[in-house]
């Protein structure tokens, strides 16, 4: 091999790199080509290959984007198919393991196939993190960003983009990203690694000129043989040049001296996952109790200093940890959820090596199951936000050495209870309080925060009196305000007197009630219609300190600053109570702005990001709203989001065009999915409840019933079906009470619901939807005798 100024890229191989790889790079790497195992296509290869499968003349003059073009209109699944099989990797030579001598920051490809992520299924060392589905990683040593420009075969319901326009049109609907980009391609040596000069569409693309003149970091490319011409043409964009083959380059990497290679005998989970563990008291920041009781959120130094009350809840779950049991705590939101957790960390050394999680990837998961393992000791990992990391805690649970005790909110857990099998998890209701509970939780109150006379904070609905929470019994002990209320204060005065903290704040909100900090980067971008200035942006937050805290948890890093609000909570609140306009100018500015590649862990971000109740609020006018979902649509392809833009139709009762957006999620997702499949009965029986009744209607809302009924017995989610058939049974008898389904569909429904309850004692919203049926059908007896 040729290496120009091999020194310098040794040197950044050891201390940092970006690859950048093409259809070169895979070539020691197998896929199926009509039932065969074959080398990965280069050059022309894949071409050629498809004109054959397709049976298309062999001569033909079409280039490969122009091929795909014609086939994607013509035969796009069968394209797609081809293309799954043949880039999905069978086999690959064990040489690119060597690939984990270097330090390797971010991998971009131009490739579909998945054989980077094979490489790294089994490292010790590494982790890959695909930016498209978990947003770039932050702070994490043993992550490397993957950034598959024209998508991969692990993408479901993806297309691919082949052609240089389709590639310019992705950037074009998301500069933001593509700065991103260049950002990284800027500021940190890169390796492009398999590219001929028929490439060179994005070589060009990331040239000197596409950074407006500035200088990039130092880069290499690798030619396969000595061309006059291509050496001139690649460094005339600004490349060094390697001359040699994928294989001899692999061979070089293994030569490669090893730096912060794990040393198992040396490095212990504890010290290589630090981020989970207890931090050392010293270091604790400290804070008044006073705030913890206003509404925000538990830090450590309340859970060591502030002597909190530990409940029957506390103690029940320390039960199911001695027994070494799985356990899912459920709840509202301020019902003590993370106190709990942080409580029970900080007291279960004994039963086992403890350790809180705010945030892992599947694949970071992976990595700490293989260092516990070797450890050979037990392990209890405290998680919240249990739906945020269900794949995680899937794999973690496999091992023997791991218990896991995780929180979610409970309407959030409906949703995901399927992931966690009953035979596998106890699930702990932790919301209400007993009358022991609240006496001792007010004993803990500070003086100075306590009315002089205690409101009783029983909830009363129906005929049912259920236990307070831990919210109603501070909300009705304290004279204050609560930190909610005073954001809301804040907001209103900030709209008049600073409109760009007015705006930060509001962001910040929408991403924390998204389960996301705010990045310094997400704010640049979000404000560029007020400043560019980065230190204006920084000092502008840093001066919110009384409503934003600095974040430090498992989503940052060092490079850049992180905000959150005083506590999720508060963020929910500022996002109900909002004005709709303010919400509106959010949404729309955000989603214009701001990539889904600066937001770490979008896989999270997205499932609120879209909520159609939120896009409601937001957008009064249908017409403006559809413009919203549609926007968001170029950058996000999920059928999720195509289930909250029909959601969000049907609340405005645009039926016809309600029905058009879940029927495209249903072609998406597969139409025996269960959750979509419901959601297009709720539309249906909406579209249908208010018009007059007659046989066809009556049929409608009878066949919307019955789909609803079927989800149930098919789909494992039985909570999340049983409430939605109740719901909508209660509304079936209120429309039609003479109708003899109306009992049936009630006594299914109180059936259903009561054996849900059995296995999750304590459910409030159960209990209540149970006593609205007992209610619902009572009137119908009544309605049946007169």
């Amino acid at each position: 091999m040729q290496i120009q100024n091999e020194a310098l890229f040794k040197h950044h191989l050891i201390n940092g790199i970006n690859l950048f790889t093409g259809s070169g790079f895979s070539v020691l790497a197998s896929g199926l080509l009509n039932g065969t195992p074959k080398t990965m296509p280069v050059g022309d290869g894949l071409r050629k290959e498809i004109l054959e499968y397709f049976e298309r003349d062999p001569k033909s003059g079409l280039s490969l984007s122009q091929l795909c073009q014609i086939l994607s209109a013509t035969k796009k699944d069968e394209l797609i198919k081809f293309l799954r099989t043949r880039f999905t990797t069978i086999n690959y030579n064990n040489e690119y393991e060597a690939l984990e001598r270097a330090n390797i920051k971010s991998i971009f490809t131009t490739n579909i196939d998945d054989l980077t992520y094979r490489i790294y299924e089994n490292s010790s060392k590494y982790y890959l993190n695909d930016i498209a589905i978990r947003g770039p990683s932050i702070n994490e040593r043993n992550a490397i960003d993957y950034i598959a420009l024209h998508g991969c075969v692990r993408y479901e319901d993806e297309g691919f983009d082949f052609s240089p326009v389709e590639l310019s049109s992705s950037f074009e609907r998301d500069k933001d990203k593509w700065f991103g980009y260049i950002d990284r391609i800027k500021n940190t040596p890169t390796l492009y690694w398999g590219y001929s000069v028929s490439d060179a569409g994005v070589l060009q693309s990331l040239a000197k000129d596409t950074t407006n003149g500035k200088d990039r970091a130092p880069s290499w490319i690798v030619l396969r043989r000595n061309d006059s011409e291509a050496i001139e043409y690649y460094s005339a964009l600004g490349f060094q040049i390697i001359i040699g083959e994928t294989q001899q380059l692999l061979n070089y990497f293994k030569q490669l001296k090893v730096t912060n290679k794990p040393d198992k005998k040396l490095i212990r989970a504890a010290s290589s996952f630090k981020e989970y563990t207890i931090p050392e008291k010293a270091q604790m920041p400290v804070r008044t109790l006073g705030e913890f009781y206003l509404g925000a959120e538990p830090i450590w130094y309340d859970v060591f200093y502030g002597n909190l009350h530990k409940n029957e809840h506390f103690h029940k779950i320390c039960n199911s940890i001695a027994a070494e049991k799985n356990v899912i705590l459920t709840g509202g939101a301020l019902t003590g959820k993370t106190t709990l957790l942080k409580l029970l960390t900080i007291t279960s050394a004994e039963f086992g090596w403890p350790f809180y999680i705010e945030e892992i990837t599947p694949e970071k998961a992976s990595l700490l199951k293989r260092e516990i393992d070797s450890e050979g000791r037990r392990a209890l990992l405290f998680i919240d936000n249990a739906a945020d990391a269900w794949e995680a805690i899937s794999l973690l649970t496999e091992s023997s050495n791991i218990k896991v005790i995780a929180a979610e909110r409970d309407y959030i857990y409906d949703s995901v209870a399927h992931r966690f099998p009953r035979k596998k998890f106890e699930i702990i209701d932790v919301t209400g309080l007993t009358e022991l509970d609240v006496q001792a939780v007010r004993d803990k109150i500070p003086a100075g925060l306590k009315r002089r006379e205690v409101i009783k904070p029983l909830s009363r609905e129906l005929d049912v009196v259920t236990q307070p929470t831990f919210f109603e019994v501070i909300d009705s002990a304290i004279a204050d305000h609560s930190l909610a209320e005073r954001f809301i204060d804040a907001l209103k005065n900030l709209k008049i007197e600073s409109p760009l903290k007015h705006e930060l704040l509001i962001l910040s909100c929408y991403m924390y009630s998204c389960r996301v900090p705010t990045s310094l980067d997400v704010a640049i971008a979000y404000s560029r219609n007020h400043t560019t200035d980065a230190r204006v942006i920084f000092e502008t937050l840093t001066s919110m300190s009384s409503f934003l805290s600095t974040y430090e948890g498992a989503l940052s890093d060092e490079k850049q600053a992180y905000f959150v609000p005083r506590s999720r909570s508060v963020a929910d609140a500022v996002m109900r109570r909002i004005p709709s306009e303010d919400l509106k100018h959010l949404l729309l500015t955000f989603h214009t702005e701001v990539s889904p590649t600066k937001i770490n862990r979008y896989d999270i971000f997205r499932r609120s990001a879209y909520e159609a109740g939120l896009v409601g609020k937001a957008f009064p006018n249908w017409e403006e709203g559809l413009e919203f979902y549609e926007l968001a649509s170029t950058r996000d392809h999920t059928h999720s989001l195509k289930q909250q833009g029909a959601i969000y139709l049907a609340h405005k009762k645009q039926y016809h065009l309600a029905f058009n957006w879940i029927d495209e999620a249903l072609t998406m997702i597969g139409r025996r999915n269960a959750p979509v499949k419901n959601t297009y009965a709720v539309i249906l029986f909406s579209a249908n409840s208010d018009k007059p009744l007659d046989n066809d209607v009556v049929a409608s809302l009878i066949e919307s019933m019955e789909i609803l009924a079927n989800c149930y017995s098919s789909d494992i989610r039985k909570a999340y079906h049983a409430k939605v058939f109740a719901d909508q049974a209660v509304k079936f008898a209120n429309r039609l009470p003479n109708q003899p389904e109306s009992i049936q569909y009630l006594d299914q429904a109180i059936e259903w619901l009561e054996t849900e309850l059995a296995l999750r004692l304590g459910d409030r919203a159960m209990t209540r939807m149970i006593q609205q049926l007992k209610q619902a059908k009572r009137a119908v007896s009544r309605t049946a005798q007169h």
